[in-house]
């Protein structure tokens, strides 16, 4: 339990049709006992048996279970449903928080009140080598501290204050791109969105729920949206030149060019719905967006990652 000064702290698990893993997850963190005041479970509808699991063998643990998969949103549940000050958003196939991590958390929070929210550094849960790096500098960052404008949706921790007050997570994206979203309005708010390297987590990279085109898909349409919702135009036309011509490479090079065209569409289609609901960057979110691409890699660091390097989100 948390000391008296110190945030409550709720972790808040999202799970489709994955009942092992989020057993593993829930059994590790049975273990941590009194360190975590609360454990939630989002079940996005699973029909593996998920439900009746948790509520056999995890009877504290509380499940709110959504009518159909509505993708990432489902995570709002978990976010406004919390009762401790910090929420802790895990994806079911991610294990690997400590008492200690837990404590880094609290004191974080605590010491910066307009900190929004803090992600986690993630290995690979059978390698052990860092994976879901979408941050923007160098991989050798990988251990320090830094602000960022990436939200790793199942490795971070939010104020809950702060989520909530920007309306969490927007419903149209479904999966992918919601995480800078969210992060530029957290921004816009006067929140500071940052990494830390000190807390530690495994990924499995689970594929059994998992379309086979929904990267192709979804990472296309998405970043129109994103743009149109928050980009002012300069830094949204260098967004899209550089985003675009990545989801087709991959498309091609994987042969999946139908899903990406089917993406292009659809983002096209929907970039006068999507800029209605946009949110200009305030001065202050402009100049902490220049400064944290000042740390970009260079180049042909990026080239290389995007030409022959696969593309795993954490979310996926």
């Amino acid at each position: 339990m948390a000391l008296a000064g110190l945030p409550r702290i709720t972790i808040s698990v999202l799970t489709f049709n994955r009942r092992d893993s989020l057993a593993e997850l829930l059994a590790h963190l049975e273990g941590l006992g009194d360190a975590i005041d609360e454990v939630l479970v989002v079940d996005n509808c699973s029909d593996d048996g998920t439900a009746e699991l948790v509520q056999s063998r995890w009877p504290r643990v509380r499940l709110l279970r959504t009518e159909r998969n509505i993708g990432v949103v489902a995570r709002n549940l978990g976010l406004r449903t919390a009762s401790g000050e910090v929420v802790v958003t895990l994806d079911d196939d991610i294990v690997g928080l400590t008492r200690n991590d837990l404590d880094h958390l609290r004191a974080r929070f605590r010491e910066d009140p307009r900190l929004g929210a803090l992600n986690f550094q993630v290995f690979d849960y059978f390698s052990g080598v860092v994976s879901n790096w979408v941050h923007h500098r160098p991989l050798a960052a990988a251990g320090g501290s830094f602000a960022t404008y990436e939200i790793t949706e199942g490795a971070v921790a939010f104020r809950k204050e702060a989520v909530c007050a920007v309306g969490c997570y927007h419903e149209a994206y479904f999966i992918s791109h919601e995480g800078p979203d969210l992060a530029f309005r957290l921004m816009n708010a006067g929140f500071r969105v940052f990494y830390d390297g000190a807390v530690g987590v495994r990924h499995k990279h689970e594929q059994g729920a998992r379309h086979p085109d929904r990267f192709y898909y979804y990472d296309t349409r998405n970043q129109f949206w994103l743009a149109a919702r928050n980009l002012p135009l300069g830094p949204a036309l260098r967004y899209l030149a550089v985003g675009q011509a990545a989801m087709a490479w991959y498309a091609l090079r994987d042969g999946r060019p139908g899903p990406w065209l089917r993406g292009v569409r659809d983002g096209l289609r929907g970039l006068r719905a999507a800029g209605a609901g946009r949110q200009r960057w305030t001065a202050a979110t402009a100049a902490a967006c220049r400064e944290i691409d000042a740390h970009r890699p260079r180049l042909w660091t990026m080239v290389r990652k995007r030409l022959f390097v696969p593309a795993n989100r954490l979310e996926e």
